[in-house]
C-alpha cells in the first residue's frame, strides 16, 4: 500500500465538501432536505461520524478508513436480511467507504446511564444467537462483500504472520510484551492449529461474528432493539463476539468474570445454539473459543493500526500486545 493509500480520506482538504455534496445528494433522493449543517460527532483515526439534522430528523453519515470499508455494503445488506434487527441505511457509497442511515434512538450506554439493568442484555444476547444463525448460509456472500474471513483454519497462519511482525509486539516498550512474554507467545504458535480444530470438532458452524458488540453500538427505539456498527465483523466462530461483549458488560456493571450475572447472560446466549449441543458441551466450546478470541481481537486491531498512518499508528500500538496479553494469560489450562 502506497503512502497515499495509506493516508486517511479525510485528510485531504477536499473531502468535506465532496462528501457534504454527496450527503445533500443522497438525501434529495428520499425527499429529505438539510436543515443545518452537519456537525462531527465522532472522530477517531478509522472513521468519523457527522449528525446532520434534516426536515426528516436526524441522519448519521459515517466515512470508514480504507481497511474498514467494507462496512457500508455488509451494513446494507444486513439490514436488508435482518430488517427487525439491523438498523436501517439510506444509500451508501461502496467505494468511498461511506454510508448514511436514521437515527435509530438512544443507545443502549445511554439507556443503562439512566437504569442499569441487566434485563436489557437478558434479551439481547438471545436475538443476536438467532440473528447469527440465521446467517450461515450467507457466508459466501459475506466474504464476497468483502467481510473477512477468520475462520478456524485460517486463524493459526493470521496468528503466526502477526506475531513474527515484532514491531507490533512493542516488545520491552511500556503495555508491549516482555521479551520472555513474546518468546512463550511464539512457542505457543505450533499449538495453535491443534486448539482451532479442538474448537471446530464442536460442530458450531462459522458465521459471522461482530467483533466490536457492545452498549455503544446498539439503538435502543420505539420498536425495539437493533445492531449497528459493523466495521469490525468477520466470518469466524460465533462464539467469539463475546469475548468483547462480556467484558464490556463486566466493566459497566463491576462484575467479575465468574460472576453468576455474567454466567447467567452466556447461558442465555447458548441455549440458543442447543441444535448443537447440550448446555455443557455449548459451555466447554465457549470457554475455548473465549481464549482464542482474543487472538482474533488482537488480529482486528492489527488490521486496523497497519493501515493507519503516522501519527495514529504509534497512539493505537498498544491494543495488539494488550490483547495478546489477554491470550496469554488464559491459555494455560490448554496446552
Amino acid at each position: 500500500m502506497s503512502e497515499i493509500e495509506k493516508m486517511l480520506p479525510w485528510q485531504d482538504s477536499n473531502w468535506f465538501e465532496e462528501c457534504a455534496q454527496w450527503l445533500n445528494t443522497s438525501l434529495a433522493l428520499h425527499n429529505i432536505e438539510l436543515t443545518s449543517e452537519p456537525s462531527m460527532i465522532h472522530s477517531a483515526p478509522w472513521s468519523v461520524v457527522y449528525s446532520a439534522t434534516t426536515n426528516q430528523g436526524i441522519y448519521y453519515f459515517k466515512a470508514l478508513c480504507p481497511a474498514l470499508k467494507y462496512e457500508p455494503q455488509l451494513a446494507w445488506q444486513l439490514s436488508l436480511w435482518q430488517p427487525n434487527l439491523v438498523q436501517p441505511v439510506l444509500e451508501i457509497d461502496a467505494r468511498r467507504g461511506w454510508l448514511l442511515m436514521p437515527d435509530g434512538g438512544s443507545t443502549l450506554r445511554q439507556v443503562l446511564e439512566n437504569n442499569p439493568s441487566l434485563d436489557y442484555w437478558k434479551k439481547i444476547l438471545p436475538a443476536y444467537a438467532r440473528f447469527q444463525q440465521s446467517l450461515i448460509p450467507h457466508r459466501q456472500e459475506l466474504l464476497a462483500l468483502g467481510v473477512v474471513n477468520r475462520g478456524l483454519q485460517v486463524l493459526p497462519r493470521l496468528a503466526n504472520n502477526l506475531v513474527e511482525d515484532r514491531d507490533a509486539m512493542c516488545i520491552g516498550q511500556t503495555d508491549g510484551l516482555s521479551s520472555g512474554d513474546y518468546e512463550l507467545l511464539k512457542s505457543l504458535m505450533p499449538k495453535l492449529q491443534n486448539l482451532c480444530d479442538k474448537l471446530a470438532r464442536f460442530g458450531i458452524p462459522e458465521t459471522l461474528q461482530h467483533d466490536d458488540f457492545h452498549d455503544g453500538n446498539i439503538f435502543m427505539g420505539q420498536d425495539g432493539f437493533k445492531f449497528f456498527d459493523w466495521a469490525e465483523s468477520f466470518i469466524t466462530h460465533p462464539f467469539f463476539t463475546l469475548v468483547v461483549t462480556l467484558r464490556s458488560i463486566a466493566y459497566r456493571f463491576e462484575l467479575d468474570e465468574q460472576s453468576p450475572e455474567l454466567h447467567e447472560l452466556e447461558t442465555l446466549y447458548l441455549m440458543e445454539w442447543q441444535e448443537y449441543g447440550t448446555l455443557d458441551h455449548l459451555g466447554k466450546a465457549l470457554d475455548l473459543a473465549m481464549v482464542l478470541g482474543r487472538i482474533n481481537r488482537a488480529l482486528t486491531w492489527h488490521m486496523v493500526i497497519s493501515s493507519l498512518p503516522e501519527p495514529y499508528r504509534s497512539k493505537e500500538a498498544d491494543a495488539v500486545p494488550g490483547w495478546l496479553q489477554l491470550f496469554l494469560e488464559k491459555i494455560t489450562p490448554y496446552v
